[in-house]
């Protein structure tokens, strides 16, 4: 915590009965964990499972890895640092957090780059929580997450471009609900079925996706062109256009589920010249070949077995596609529906 500045009281809110405190006497981030996290319901009283204290650094680059911590793995975007149960992370361009796996701490600095460029805020939160929430039986996946009126949840899991966003906002303008825009928790029930978790964070899309919705159009700004700009789009994504984010609650009514099981996983693909768009089916093995680069940190061995034995159950319980995508993205709610 930076010393040199009033400490603002801690920000408490309840995930999935999980206790989370975000305490920073920096107003910015104060305000954009309440943009992301503030739909969540708020602690009465003090006490919190997980504390997270963030300052913002003063130098535009992250502090060095603490001295004498041993390399687990390093990345020219990530690395990892441990000793015992402190695992430090570091983004060298978005800031140095220090995990306590032991006290469930998250405290470090974090550089303006984390408020300024896209998603980066909520990644850097993800990628501290991870190795905890990983402890608790929560595994995230980096997919769109959505709730179907049968109650039954897509996971739509693809790399940036693949059409993950467009076709996750094709559900919710048909009035599916909202699990995650970008990282639903899996976790595996007693009763051994797979459930997917709400987890908070901004949608985001590029301008061409949200011309394809009436009802998202008043995102892309007047003067804005499809191709206009570029900037960095996320922690470990590419240059690009700029997306757009805003809330689910500035374009969707009660747009937040809370959770339901794995009903379906979906990889989707845009195919030049496709009239109408299909699912082709994925055997349970390449499935998992596929999801796993969206689940497993390598980082981290204690939770790699778990992770695996998770995804085995997944692809077990939902049937897989590849969803190859064509410009009508009307089709697209009834045809995921078919294909759970």
């Amino acid at each position: 915590m930076n010393l040199n500045q009033p400490t603002a009281p801690a920000i408490g809110v309840d995930l999935h009965g999980l206790k989370l405190a975000f305490q920073s006497p920096d107003l910015p981030l104060r305000e954009r964990f309440e943009e992301i996290y503030g739909h969540l319901p708020r602690l009465n009283g003090a006490g919190s499972d997980v504390f997270i204290g963030w300052h913002i650094h003063k130098l535009p680059s992250a502090p060095p890895p603490p001295p004498g911590m041993p390399v687990i793995a390093e990345g020219p975007l990530v690395g990892y640092y441990g000793q015992g149960q402190l695992v430090a992370i570091r983004m060298p361009k978005y800031g140095l957090i220090t995990v306590d796996l032991d006290q469930q701490r998250l405290v470090g600095a974090v550089t303006r780059n984390t408020l300024e460029a896209y998603g980066a805020f909520e990644d850097v939160l993800l990628i501290s929580l991870a190795p905890l929430y990983r402890r608790r039986g929560w595994f995230p996946l980096h997919a769109f997450a959505a709730l179907a009126p049968t109650g039954k949840v897509a996971l739509i899991s693809g790399q940036m471009g693949a059409g993950k966003t467009t076709t996750g906002l094709a559900l919710l303008s048909a009035g599916w609900k909202l699990l995650s825009n970008d990282s639903p928790l899996l976790r595996l029930r007693p009763d051994g079925q797979v459930e997917a978790l709400a987890y908070p964070g901004r949608l985001s899309a590029f301008d061409d996706s949200l011309a394809r919705f009436e009802g998202l159009r008043r995102f892309i700004p007047p003067e804005a062109e499809s191709k206009a700009e570029a900037a960095v789009i996320d922690l470990l994504g590419p240059s690009g256009p700029q997306k757009r984010a805003f809330r689910a609650e500035e374009a969707f009514t009660e747009p937040w589920a809370a959770s339901g099981l794995a009903g379906g996983i979906f990889f989707p693909q845009v195919i030049p010249g496709l009239g109408q768009s299909e699912l082709v089916e994925v055997s349970p093995k390449e499935a998992v070949l596929q999801l796993m680069p969206q689940a497993i940190e390598g980082w981290d061995k204690a939770a790699i077995g778990q992770t695996l034995h998770l995804l085995g159950k997944l692809v077990e319980q939902a049937p897989c596609y590849q969803l190859r995508l064509s410009p009508q993205v009307e089709q697209l709610p009834a045809l995921i529906s078919r294909g759970m």
